[in-house]
């Protein structure tokens, strides 16, 4: 017999599966109250977790009034949006703000003469260069630099010519020099001219009256006065006083056109030796002392001296420590109010020197070098003259000596003149008016100016003659306007390379103030040696990226290249058949100096990689126009190219070249070097203008921007000019209470869902006699208690007089739900709009101390967040975090409660299980021993039958 296989015995006849099923059924009870158990405690555990998402859902809402700075939230208005529009971000202050928009910023864009095909004929330009940044030797003085940088007084002039006739100037708006010029030689009634000489204005005199020229202060203003030109003269031209002057307030950062001063910090800056021999190393850069705290041991750092930044600075660090070490030296500004004089009182017989210390060049930069027998050196020049630039940056800030000029005009006056010394240390603008004056005096018809691209010279014939204009001498040669005869009344000279870039140059001023960026630079001198620098934001000048480049194990020295507009790493490692190798890890620093690439012999023994912000483009004369634009858009000089057809004539084509940056940061001169692309000018580059704080532009604070938009003006607050206007625009910053409204809303409403989810769970059904699977749970209903007690307390250190919810409109309704009275909160905001947002919003950390665990030996406290200052909401949020901790919150710890009882039921389930399939597995056999007797007797009786028969 092969056993049991179905479930009623064969020779039994007895169901044993349903008997034995029956019979492990009465002991399975405990079994299935465990998995009736299971999934009491899974229905628990998913309601724990509804409420713990509601929680988390609260603590965001509590946590958003100090995190998203709710009640910082702020709107503004313009009144006339056309004109102006502000955007308010939390950090604006609510108030009302007046705005003028002078004008909007202007992008530069020249544009040539015309050509008579795009791409077939060849233009005949063999080179372009173009350069942003600087190297003009004409500027536009702002105002606010004249009289020592204090600025002028804006306001109106009144003007009488010498025929009588009288105009009112409305200089009210005025923002640099040409603006002035503008204004006046552009006034209706009166006939004058308006120039700069040197460090002043001068007015003279077109109406050829006989009366007095005279220049007044219109009733009210004192215009005139501050612009040096208030007087009277019976001549021609009135000649104003000197505006344009250093005093202590004038900034390092202005001096030497714009290069500033090098300094550097916790070292000697200059020398200075009195002549009786004492000696004063003074430092102007900032200077630090350690001492040891006494409780703590640790070092305390004092900065003693801070890095100077204007002339007073520099005056008073040099007179403090010249007394300290004894030498008789005394700092001031000099007789001409361009410098700084140097007095020494010793009495001594020897020669007062000052000198730059090792590697530096601060007494070079302020003017007052010197090695002389004299008790007083009367400083250089170190701010230019008006709309000009200093003579001493010229050939990259080398400078020139030479000075002698032949000019022969067209018409054959001839004269050798020499240029006085004062020009070679005064400005381009002296120089200039000092051949002019004597070209004049001598019978020369020539006048000299700046050139057409802006920065050299040209030479003008107004003789009327038809001979060669030529220009000869060691003068005209160092300033490149030298020619040995020229057919025509107009010669341009050469670029002289006026120096705009130093050591102490930032560098985040370069590429049209957009800087370098950050990243990682690799250098490869010649001999194979190859290290990588990062250039980070420690990295702020020229000075130092020059320090850390000179620093590194390469074999290489760099520095401000010869024509001061650019770096220049020179390999010395004397290997010529090597290469330097320059390249970008990371960011594009190399790039954007023009130093990136490879760099061999240049054919005279050296290896340089000379960087530049002056890009010269070549061509062959066969160049066409549209092969010309493509290469300039190719590489990246800071102008987009395009071809106009104007359709006039045989000529139509024309190149229009527009900065790729607006403002005056976007200025870009172009330099055909002598062909005549014949540019002209249809926008300047200018920054916009707004004036701010005032209906009257006069008394209102100027605002100048390289783009329309004013960041900053009033904090948090953004500002966009769309047109320019006469009439005053109104911006009106207030609260934005409707935000504040919605996030006090939605805390309400996340609290109240808390309530209701817990309701959900822990209520009792009396209808359907249903339980809810949390009902009586001991910790829910104690989040609710904790809650609900939270929601009616106080913040922590809140001290107005809101300091319960309810005072603010939040109170417990009906339901024992949260209600929120907009109009209660409303009045409560406008009355104490500090209170509310404290009993809200307050978020201050207690100090979190170290936690000494043994004599001397601290651990960081790890400990929970505790504070000084923290609102309602945040309370509650803080509470909320220890209920939803994921270490070990409330309901994490309820979580691992409960997974451990399913465990355990689990377990007991398994048990179970083995008990029942053993108690089986016998009953089975047992039945199965039934049977196999039932059979064998069954065997025995049929045995027995057929025996007895």
């Amino acid at each position: 017999m092969g056993g049991i296989t179905a479930g009623v015995g064969i020779f039994s006849g007895i169901d044993t599966q349903s008997l034995i099923s029956q019979l492990l059924a009465i002991d399975a009870r405990p079994k299935i109250l465990a998995q009736r158990r299971i999934a009491q405690l899974q229905q628990q555990s998913a309601a724990f977790l509804d409420v713990n998402s509601a929680l988390l859902a609260l603590k965001t809402a509590g946590d958003k009034f100090s995190t998203a700075k709710t009640f910082k939230s702020a709107s503004a208005a313009s009144s006339n949006p056309e004109a102006l529009v502000a955007t308010a971000g939390t950090s604006a202050t609510p108030g009302t703000y007046e705005f003028i928009v002078n004008r909007l910023v202007s992008t530069q864009q020249q544009l040539s003469r015309g050509f008579t095909d795009r791409d077939t004929s060849g233009v005949g330009l063999t080179s372009i260069s173009f350069e942003q940044g600087g190297g003009a030797l004409a500027t536009d003085t702002l105002l606010s630099s004249l009289n020592g940088g204090s600025g002028i007084s804006r306001g109106k002039i009144v003007i009488t010519d010498k025929s009588g006739a009288s105009a009112t100037v409305d200089l009210s708006t005025a923002v640099s020099v040409n603006d002035v010029i503008s204004a006046i030689n552009q006034a209706d009634g009166v006939n004058v001219r308006a120039r700069v000489e040197g460090d002043a204005f001068s007015i003279e005199d077109l109406s050829g009256g006989g009366g007095s020229l005279t220049v007044a202060n219109a009733f009210g203003y004192t215009t005139a006065d501050s612009l040096g030109i208030a007087g009277t003269t019976a001549g021609s031209t009135l000649s104003g006083s000197q505006i344009r002057t250093v005093t202590g307030a004038t900034p390092l950062a202005l001096l030497n056109d714009g290069r500033g001063v090098l300094i550097r910090d916790a070292t000697t800056s200059l020398t200075i030796t009195d002549r009786a021999g004492n000696v004063v190393n003074v430092s102007l850069g900032e200077l630090t002392s350690t001492t040891t705290d006494p409780e703590t041991g640790d070092p305390v750092t004092t900065v003693t001296q801070s890095r100077a930044s204007s002339i007073q600075d520099v005056l008073d660090y040099i007179n403090d420590q010249a007394a300290t070490a004894g030498a008789s030296i005394t700092a001031s500004i000099n007789d001409a109010g361009t410098g700084i004089k140097i007095t020494d009182t010793s009495g001594g017989g020897g020669n007062l020197t000052i000198v730059n210390a090792a590697g530096g060049r601060a007494a070079t930069d302020l003017g007052i070098t010197a090695d002389v027998a004299a008790n007083e050196v009367q400083g250089q020049r170190i701010l230019a003259g008006l709309n000009s630039t200093l003579s001493a940056g010229l050939l990259g800030g080398a400078g020139f000596v030479d000075t002698e000029f032949t000019i022969t005009d067209r018409a054959g006056n001839s004269a050798t003149v020499n240029l006085d010394a004062s020009s070679l240390t005064g400005s381009v603008n002296d120089i200039i008016n000092d051949l002019n004056d004597k070209l004049s005096a001598a019978g020369v018809l020539a006048n000299i100016k700046v050139n057409s691209a802006g920065n050299g010279l040209a030479i003008t014939d107004n003789s009327g003659g038809t001979g060669n204009l030529i220009v000869a001498g060691a003068g005209a040669t160092a300033l490149k306007l030298d020619t040995a005869g020229v057919a025509s009344n107009n010669h341009n000279g050469g670029n002289l390379q006026s120096a705009w870039l130093s050591r102490a140059t930032r560098l985040s001023t370069l590429n049209s103030g957009q800087g370098l960026g950050t990243g990682t630079i690799r250098i490869t001198d010649a001999a194979g040696t190859t290290t990588s620098l990062n250039i980070g934001s420690s990295i702020k000048t020229i000075d130092d990226l020059i320090g850390l480049i000179n620093g590194s194990p390469v074999n290489v020295t760099a520095s401000v290249n010869a024509n001061g507009d650019g770096i220049q790493i020179v390999d010395n490692t004397g290997i010529t058949s090597g290469t330097l190798k320059l390249e970008d890890e990371s960011g594009s620093v190399l790039r954007r100096l023009g130093l990136k690439g490879d760099f061999t012999d240049d054919g005279f023994g050296t290896i340089a990689a000379v960087g530049s912000f002056e890009r010269e483009l070549t061509f062959d004369p066969s160049a066409t126009l549209d092969e010309i634009v493509n290469a300039i858009n190719a590489q990246g000089v800071g102008v987009t190219a395009s071809i106009i057809n104007d359709g006039s004539g045989v000529t139509p084509y024309r190149v229009s070249l527009t900065s790729t940056n607006s403002g005056s940061k976007g200025k870009v001169i172009i330099d055909t070097h002598g062909f005549d692309l014949g540019l002209s000018t249809l926008a300047e580059g200018r920054d916009a203008v707004a004036f701010y704080g005032s209906g009257d532009p006069a008394h209102a604070i100027v605002l100048t921007s390289s783009s329309n938009t004013l960041d900053n003006v009033i904090q948090g607050v953004t500002i966009d000019l769309k047109r320019a206007t006469n009439d005053p625009v109104e911006v009106t910053v207030t609260r934005n209470t409707e935000a504040i409204e919605t996030d006090v809303e939605a805390f309400v409403e996340a609290f109240n869902r808390v309530l209701t989810t817990i309701s959900k769970y822990d209520k009792y059904d009396a209808e359907s006699e249903v339980r809810g699977v949390l009902l009586g749970d001991s910790t829910v209903n104690n989040i609710r208690s904790r809650l609900l007690s939270a929601v009616q307390g106080r913040g922590v250190g809140v001290t107005s007089e809101f300091e319960f919810l309810f005072q603010a409109g939040i109170k417990i309704g009906s339901g024992a739900k949260l209600e929120f009275d907009r109009d209660k909160f409303r009045e409560a905001l406008e009355a104490d709009p500090e209170g509310i947002e404290q009993l809200f919003a307050a978020s201050r950390l207690a100090p979190r101390n170290p936690i000494e665990i043994a004599p001397g030996v601290t651990v960081n406290n790890t400990g929970r967040d505790t504070y000084t200052e923290l609102g309602v909401p945040g309370v509650i949020a803080d509470m909320v975090k220890s209920f939803t901790d994921s270490v070990d919150g409330l309901l994490t710890t309820k979580s691992k409660s409960i997974d451990s009882a399913i465990d355990l039921q689990e377990g007991r389930i398994d048990q179970y299980d083995a008990i029942l399939a053993s108690k089986r597995a016998r009953l089975e056999a047992q039945f199965l021993a039934m049977e196999k007797a039932i059979a064998q007797l069954q065997t025995q009786s049929s045995a027995l039958t057929n025996f007895g028969g």
